[in-house]
């Protein structure tokens, strides 16, 4: 029997990117174990503008492969299903045994799921330009600057009802039909250049506050802005 030779040439570049993202996330889980929570969610963090390099890279060096989209996959499982998971579970839900498990178990079976629709739907979501749901990395981003936000605002984590209530929503939006905008058309021109510029203002300013806020504003207006669209498909066809 051959076995098939997976060739390396340029894919190393954008591969070695992912391996290191998921370095990060190891590195995440290892800090919550340790009790350093505001650490790992910024490994958590780190590990997301590393995803959003890895892609861009493959196509830059003409590394893009099927081997390269498999192990990105596995690696938001683990940085985006996994890692938070484990924050949320140390800092907010210790105590809470069995419902803790439960909730806690939510963004990796969702992450899980939406990483296998993606497989199935990225070439449609490139040509749209949305989403199909929450991308892992979002939502990942929103429960780890949660853990920043509340710490540099109240010294403490928070509440573990509220936490449980953000966790349960953005897994529940990552298996959604709620489209979200992609990243790659979001241009430095019109008002999206200068809400991009805000962005990185606001966020070297005020840093885990801003990321939060900024975050959770793009959870809200996609979920916002599909809820409009619903309604309004709704009224066309009361018309008719």
């Amino acid at each position: 029997m051959k076995v098939k030779r997976i060739p390396m040439n340029r894919t190393w570049i954008p591969n070695s990117v992912t391996a290191l993202s998921v370095f990060l996330g190891y590195l995440s889980i290892m800090y919550t174990f340790q009790g350093y929570f505001v650490t790992a969610a910024w490994l958590i963090v780190l590990a997301g503008i590393l995803d959003s390099m890895d892609g861009k890279i493959a196509r830059k060096v003409n590394g893009c492969s099927k081997f390269g989209s498999y192990f990105d996959s596995l690696a938001d499982a683990i940085n985006y299903g996994v890692a938070p998971a484990l924050l949320f579970q140390r800092a907010y839900f210790s105590n809470w045994t069995i419902l803790g498990s439960i909730v806690t178990f939510l963004p990796i079976v969702c992450s899980a799921i939406r990483l296998a629709r993606f497989n199935v739907l990225s070439e449609e979501e490139e040509k749209n330009g949305f989403f199909v749901g929450l991308p892992t990395t979002v939502a990942a981003g929103l429960l780890a600057s949660f853990v920043i936000f509340m710490n540099e605002l109240v010294k403490n984590y928070g509440s573990p009802t509220l936490a449980a209530v953000l966790m349960a929503g953005s897994s529940l939006l990552m298996i959604s039909a709620v489209p979200y905008e992609h990243n790659s058309i979001i241009t430095r021109r019109g008002w999206k250049g200068l809400l991009l510029l805000l962005a990185v203002i606001t966020l070297l300013l005020f840093q885990g506050r801003a990321l939060f806020a900024w975050v959770a504003l793009y959870v809200t207006y996609g979920l916002i802005r599909s809820l409009l669209h619903t309604f309004r498909d709704l009224e066309q066809r009361k018309t008719i």
